[in-house]
């Protein structure tokens, strides 16, 4: 209005006197300047004061029609737990659930009630949505737990402080122009068996009819409440839910989109993808839905999607993006990437990332890299890294087993208070100017291991399965030890799939090898020392493993077809990485050899477990269409 008045100001002057050419001048620089402050203004109110964003097309757009390109990261770990992403070393607590119990055994619901909100209070913070605009990045994806908005006893009414989180985390985007995706990452029942859901091993989403109520009931209740705010880019519906079928998934789905859509909200709805894709959707798109997009998640060189090399990128870069591309132009809609990284250095690191989120941004795609912070125990940045930022230092130790309640508050309170060390690597490539250069001279990948080169005889007493039927593997014998091939997808959830050389151990025992070698078909192609009730791939078992890249992990399923549990252990040189695994009475532990002594990974005491024990080595690919190769040398094993 100020301006305003000064202009008419300006224009009585100049009718007073036409002929000046300095009030001539003087209109055209005031009205100039006008014009300017209203441009500023518009560029500094553009996301929080105009309209909804909406899809045209393959396309998004802002209200004045011009194409959006939503980029950005996922604040996982935050308002859903995974231990993992934590770091966290304690058998039997895999998942958020498990972590809430222990703390409700030990203090009570109210108290652990206060602990998690202080956990929420120290995860992220505002420095956190600073950091994240500074990797040049305008989006974050905000996965989130049902029981954030309700309690399981109380069913179809919202917390007191339902809102508290969520309109915490979109104020502080609206403050660093971040757009929120809004995703529930674990609903009611809990949509597959992952411990992203919130709780690993539990999923009736699918057949109790209760929870899809509830679902469709809580979306009804958080388009009510951001129903008007442009903040909001969009509502995931449902991250990853891989427990049901095709039709099930696609039933639940229609029914929140109508929800939303029947309490007038016109944000954009997400249309999750299935293991198979999202072509079962295609036949209803044209004439049921408006504004809507689908999402899948990318992640080659892990997950059975070949190695972590910058081929197996550069393949699904030059061929695999393209397939998607028509299938998208079919539809006549945007794919947002919600979660992929390319994690480990050696595979391309942030220029491979870079090559990503410009081939995104050329579809006009929305794409969301898995995660903004991951904690490791060692800190600092190294080989395989899943987040942009990480701790500095060590972590210090926690143990919500044995902890004071004190400690463990503190613990909480030191995720804000801890130095961060950022991937310089990433968020260089992500800010800078400079262009990514061509894949197109990379050398070709070796043909695939798919027949083993011999099946020597082993030592007296021992014997090789391939267990769970993967593809048949074979092993060299030598004086120094095996040369195991295996295939296999897995040694994980409640199914095994592995080349297993055993032998039966009756009573106690300790066995160690040093792991020379492990061929990288797979970031997580495991070579390490078992034990296991029995021969089927349900049974339960501990293992010690090691990665590729060095990584190592302890775990264990303690009863036949129950979920197994994992903790990760220190990064070893691969060339030297020597394992122990061993029993005393219904206790068996997982130790590695560093730092000139042996330092315990993980231990699990069974219930009850048989007096003999079936012992060796494990191998496996977890790329069952081809066969790792690792080198077991200096096998001992003592049965005391």
């Amino acid at each position: 209005m100020n301006l305003c008045f000064h202009l008419g100001i300006v224009l009585r002057k100049t009718r007073e006197n036409m002929k000046s050419i300095l009030s001539i001048i003087l209109i055209m620089t005031i009205a100039g300047l006008v014009l300017s402050c209203a441009f500023i203004n518009r560029k500094q109110t553009e996301m929080t004061d105009s309209h909804l964003l909406s899809i045209r097309g393959t396309n998004i757009l802002d209200d004045l029609g011009r194409p959006v390109t939503l980029k950005g990261c996922n604040l996982g770990n935050w308002l859903v737990l995974e231990m993992w992403m934590l770091d966290y070393r304690q058998s039997g607590i895999g998942d958020q659930y498990r972590f809430e119990a222990v703390l409700t055994d030990r203090f009570g619901v109210d108290e652990t009630d206060r602990l998690m909100e202080l956990y929420r209070e120290n995860w992220i913070t505002e420095r956190d949505f600073q950091q994240v605009a500074s990797f040049d990045m305008n989006t974050i994806r905000l996965p989130f737990e049902y029981r954030l908005l309700m309690d399981d006893d109380k069913p179809f009414e919202l917390k007191e402080n339902a809102w508290h989180w969520l309109d915490l985390a979109v104020d502080l985007a609206k403050k660093h122009n971040l757009y929120v995706i809004l995703d529930m990452h674990g609903a009611p029942g809990r949509q597959s068996g992952m411990d992203h859901t919130g709780r690993s091993g539990y999923n009736q989403l699918w057949v109790d009819k209760q929870s899809q109520e509830l679902t469709v009931w809580l979306w009804t209740e958080i388009s009510n409440h951001y129903r008007q705010n442009p903040v909001i880019a969009s509502y995931d519906i449902l991250n990853e839910p891989w427990g049901g079928s095709e039709i099930e998934l696609k039933e639940l789905i229609t029914r929140c989109y109508h929800t939303i859509r029947n309490n007038s909200d016109d944000h954009i709805v997400i249309f999750p993808g299935h293991y198979s894709g999202i072509d079962f959707y295609e036949d209803e798109k044209s004439i049921l839905y408006s504004n809507i997009l689908y999402t899948m998640h990318f992640y080659p060189g892990f997950f059975g999607w070949g190695a972590p090399v910058p081929q197996v990128h550069a393949d699904f870069l030059s061929n695999g993006l393209v397939d998607w591309k028509e299938r998208m132009t079919k539809l006549d809609a945007p794919l947002l990437i919600g979660e992929f990284n390319v994690v480990s250095k050696r595979g391309g690191g942030g220029e491979m990332m870079r090559r990503y989120f410009d081939r995104y941004k050329e579809n006009g795609w929305p794409a969301t890299m898995w995660s903004y912070k991951v904690l490791t125990q060692q800190g600092s940045i190294g080989e395989m890294n899943w987040g942009m930022v990480t701790n500095a230092e060590p972590l210090n130790k926690l143990d919500l087993l044995t902890d004071s309640l004190s400690n463990i508050e503190k613990w909480f309170i030191n995720l804000n208070q801890m130095d961060y060390t950022v991937d310089s690597d990433l968020k260089h490539w992500l800010t800078t100017t400079d262009q990514p250069s061509t894949l197109d001279d990379l050398p070709p990948l070796p043909p695939p291991i798919v027949e083993a080169p011999g099946l020597d005889d082993l030592p007296v007493g021992w014997t090789a399965t391939d267990i769970g039927e993967p593809l048949d593997g074979g092993q060299l014998v030598d004086e120094a030890g095996f040369t195991v091939y295996g295939g296999g997808a897995d040694i994980w959830t409640d199914t095994d799939q592995f080349r297993f050389i055993w032998t039966e151990v009756t009573g106690d025992f300790t066995i160690t090898t040093t792991i020379r070698e492990l061929l990288n078909t797979n970031s997580y192609a495991k070579a390490g020392l078992m034990a296991r009730v029995s021969l089927d791939q349900h049974s339960a078992h501990a293992l010690i493993n090691v990665f590729p890249f060095g990584n190592t992990e302890f775990g264990s399923r303690n009863d036949a077809d129950a979920m197994m549990q994992a903790i990760s252990g220190p990064f070893l040189e691969m060339g030297s990485a020597n394992l122990k695994l061993n029993r005393e009475g219904n206790t068996i532990t997982g130790s590695v050899f560093i730092n000139d002594e042996w330092e315990k990974v993980g231990q699990v005491e069974f219930d009850s477990l048989n007096t003999q024990l079936y012992v060796g080595i494990a191998t496996l690919s977890h790329d069952n269409s081809r066969l790792t190769r690792a080198v077991y040398n200096n096998f001992k094993l003592i049965n005391e």
